[in-house]
């Protein structure tokens, strides 16, 4: 017997060098996890049951354990290297067989999935419009795609709609001698003050239907017209101001609109004033976007109000006249005797109007701006979008901007790619945008060590691990993923070489077992 448990002894020493040989060949495989063998003694059954004085027959190679440790993480230049620090396996599909790895080393295929070597598709939460869907994982694609443009005011998944302007106001200015550059004209002056009587009728209801809140706001404009100097070029603005304003108080329906209308065509009646460049107190700009993408400088301009608490606030877009964008909204404020659009304050330098429901609505007329640079507007003819003063200040400190944002922008072509912790797939585009393409799905087992191997460091599942349990890293017990990375082979080369030669003595020691027994049975043999 002493043959067979030598025997024995021979093959699990055998078997355990194939293993440590097999954890030294893949010392540099990336993702790969060491494995370890099992051993168990062998006994032969009692007939009567009994285990008294019973010798084993020798030891079994009882099972292959791989080691699912955390690896060393180690930094690369491809981006699309991806290491999950904690648990979790990455989710592989090709030709509708799903796999399993630890080995995050990826690239493009000419399609624009993202792929292994051996051209296994990494599988996800797919992305629509640049928002995460977490829906059934599918292969994660990466299109190459100009992304569209998209108009200031239209972005539906920006946190706000329009311009959010931050900005600090010096409460110590003064306002300006002569703000506007027809400043000193009594007929603007009375045309905004007939302007606004009329709209404060209307909203008190003394004129409730249209037809009296037009021939109101018409008597109203016809009496400034008869009492001023009437300067002709002036007057026809006011005049077209006056037809305006009852078309569209005609078209109101409710005493609102009416007021709403009004306070419209007023303030385009008032922009017959231009600010003077030369008098106002501050001014910032960015740009902004129309339908096709294209930019235009929309520049704020400040003056200080007659109340010391308020400012006037006066737009003009790519340097053309202000009378091309209409204002809606914030709060009505005076300059220099004239009603107009404005933000306010309150003692404490908090703003008061000009804010959320108070915020300002913009409408630029994107055919008169553009015809006015000589040229022809081929996007959509009007620009419309809020402008709201959240968080701006005024306060004895210089005038600055805090933030000055908006949520349109031109059309763009995807420059480059950025993984981010919660994988997360980011495409970044020539326009400045970046944009969700994807997010990585991991999987988890209850027992990572019932998976089967498949090489190329790939498992795939069986009735002993359990079924895959998916969720995106960085939730519940996932761990995070960390781009231009690799996860190193856990194998301890040190301790590989300490047990190979462990394996060797122990191999040497059971073949001088079969020696030894070799010697008795010859010994028998020469017995006479």
């Amino acid at each position: 017997m002493a043959f067979q448990q030598a025997l024995s002894g021979l093959n699990t020493a055998g078997k355990a060098i194939d293993v440590t040989s097999h954890n030294i060949a893949n010392s540099s495989t990336v993702g790969y996890k060491a494995s370890v063998a099992h051993f168990s003694d062998v006994y032969a059954r009692s007939l009567n049951g009994s285990g008294a004085n019973q010798v084993g027959i020798g030891v079994n190679l009882s099972g292959i354990a791989q080691q699912f440790t955390q690896g060393n993480i180690t930094t690369t230049n491809n981006p699309l290297d991806i290491a999950i620090n904690g648990n979790g396996f990455y989710r592989m599909e090709k030709g509708g067989e799903l796999t399993y790895t630890r080995s995050g080393q990826f690239h493009l295929d000419k399609n624009g999935f993202i792929v292994n070597d051996q051209g296994m598709r990494l599988t996800g939460y797919p992305s629509e419009n640049g928002v995460i869907v977490p829906a059934t994982p599918r292969a994660i694609e990466v299109s190459a795609s100009d992304i569209p443009p998209v108009a200031t005011g239209t972005n539906p998944s920006a946190s706000f709609q329009g311009i959010r302007a931050n900005l600090s106001l010096d409460s110590r200015e003064t306002q300006p001698d002569q703000p506007w550059v027809d400043g000193g004209s009594q007929l603007e002056i009375a045309a905004s003050g007939a302007r606004e009587a009329v709209r404060a009728a209307i909203l008190t209801g003394s004129t409730a239907t249209p037809a009296a809140a037009n021939a109101a706001a018409t008597a109203a404009y016809a009496a400034v017209l008869a009492a001023a100097d009437p300067a002709a070029e002036v007057t026809s603005q006011i005049a077209a101001a006056v037809a305006a304003a009852v078309a569209d108080g005609a078209a109101a329906t409710t005493a609102q609109e009416r007021a709403d209308a009004a306070q419209t065509q007023g303030i385009r009646q008032a922009s017959v004033m231009t600010v003077n460049p030369e008098a106002y107190n501050w001014s910032t700009g960015l740009d902004v976007y129309d339908t096709l993408g294209n930019p235009h400088r929309l520049t704020l301009y400040f003056i200080k109000g007659d109340n010391p608490r308020e400012w006037g606030v006066v737009t003009s877009v790519d340097g053309t006249s202000n009378a091309l964008v209409g204002v809606t909204g914030g709060a009505s404020v005076t300059v220099g005797g004239v009603p107009m659009p404005g933000i306010t304050f309150d003692t404490n330098g908090k703003l008061t109007n000009g804010s959320g429901t108070t915020a300002m609505n913009l409408s630029i007329d994107l055919d008169g701006v553009m015809a006015g640079l000589g040229s022809v507007n081929s996007a959509a003819p009007t620009l419309d979008f809020a402008l709201d003063f959240l968080g701006t200040t005024q306060t004895g400190k210089q005038f600055g901007n805090n933030r000055l944002e908006q949520d349109g922008y031109a059309a763009g072509s995807l420059t480059s790619l950025g993984v981010g912790t919660d994988g997360t797939i980011l495409g970044n585009y020539s326009n400045g945008e970046a944009f969700a393409l994807g997010q990585i799905v991991l999987a988890n087992f209850t027992n990572p060590n019932g998976l089967r191997s498949q090489g190329n460091n790939q498992w795939i599942v069986t009735s002993d691990s359990g079924p895959a349990l998916l969720g995106a890293p960085e939730s519940g017990n996932f761990g995070l993923i960390s781009a231009s990375t690799v996860e190193e082979s856990n194998v301890d080369l040190t301790m590989e070489l300490v047990n190979l030669i462990t394996n060797q003595r122990n191999y040497q020691a059971n073949a001088q077992s079969i020696k030894t027994q070799d010697q008795i049975m010859q010994t028998l043999v020469n017995l006479r």
